[in-house]
């Protein structure tokens, strides 16, 4: 934790709103894609995101500062996320429009690839909440193993495991949808 970090958090404890927002504008984005990654839904990551910034910064004073500033409120969004798949239990696949694509190909490529990305997430919606967490922290948010384990508080073996299973799953599920 840098200085400015460290200064930024004792001002927010102090209430100083705008020092939060500085503080967590650093992770945001990071955080609002985990959000949509583990609900699968723009509207619903935003309120996920919303509800893990309320949730960080009441319980700003508790942040003991041993640990990293970004630990302790990825670990917030993730336990929010899950609370609130477990409450809600959706499905959701995103409609085409809503997919990103890249630029240059073609109407069918595009088509094809929002396909594919729908039948992802409804294969992610398969996994266990571990088993999607791990997922998610480790192919779509590019966090290393030793990290995510630490954020899901448990061992880098755990987490190998859970992504092992995760995506025998997923492989399993997409051979399914491509054999169709």
């Amino acid at each position: 934790m840098d200085e400015t970090e460290r200064d930024l958090i004792l001002k927010a404890r102090e209430g100083d709103g705008a020092a939060f927002a500085r503080l967590v504008s650093r992770y945001d984005r990071r955080i609002l894609g985990l959000a949509l990654d583990m609900v699968g839904d723009a509207e619903d990551a935003r309120d996920v995101f919303q509800e893990a910034m309320l949730a960080a910064y009441r319980g700003l004073g508790k942040f003991r500062m041993e640990s990293e500033f970004s630990t302790w409120l990825y670990r917030i969004a993730i336990n929010r996320a899950l609370t609130f798949r477990n409450q809600r239990r959706r499905r959701f696949a995103p409609e085409a429009s809503e997919v990103e694509v890249a630029d240059g190909f073609g109407p069918e490529r595009k088509v094809l690839d929002a396909e594919l990305r729908a039948q992802l997430d409804r294969a992610l919606e398969e996994l266990s909440a571990k088993e999607r967490t791990a997922f998610v922290l480790c192919h779509r948010q590019g966090v290393k193993i030793n990290r995510a384990a630490e954020l899901m508080d448990c061992s880098a073996g755990t987490v190998k495991s859970y992504l092992f299973r995760g995506r025998k799953k997923v492989k399993r599920l997409l051979q399914d949808y491509m054999e169709r």
